[in-house]
């Protein structure tokens, strides 16, 4: 169930390779141990207009989203799992970053193959 948001500046299109970021931060998310791999929901958004601080001409960011329960330790293996990933395409890009946020399941509401 863990979704996947990959936020980066459009520029980075002609260094990296966008498919490649979400296959290998995808992979991140399973290598954690903590999800199967086909319960993991990775995408990626690119923005043309941004700031990113006062030298940034590009940025890397990414949130997971989890519903509640999950422990701390739990939480912060994850985001060092995927930051790690992040980092290895993220030469020369000054602003890299992770963010895990925990969903209220009672909000949450999803439709399930039939």
């Amino acid at each position: 169930m863990p979704h996947l948001v990959i936020e980066y500046a459009k520029n980075l299109e002609d260094r990296i390779s966008v498919a490649a970021l979400v296959s290998s931060a995808q992979e991140a998310m399973h290598s954690s141990g903590l999800f199967a791999s086909h319960t993991i929901k990775t995408r990626a958004k690119a923005y043309d207009q941004f700031i990113a601080g006062e030298h940034g001409d590009s940025f890397i960011h990414a949130e997971i989203r989890l519903l509640a329960g999950r422990g701390a330790k739990e939480r912060e293996t994850l985001s060092s799992a995927v930051f790690n990933c992040l980092c290895q395409f993220a030469d020369g890009v000054p602003a890299v970053s992770v963010e895990v946020r925990e969903m209220d399941p009672s909000c949450y509401s999803k439709r399930v193959p039939f």
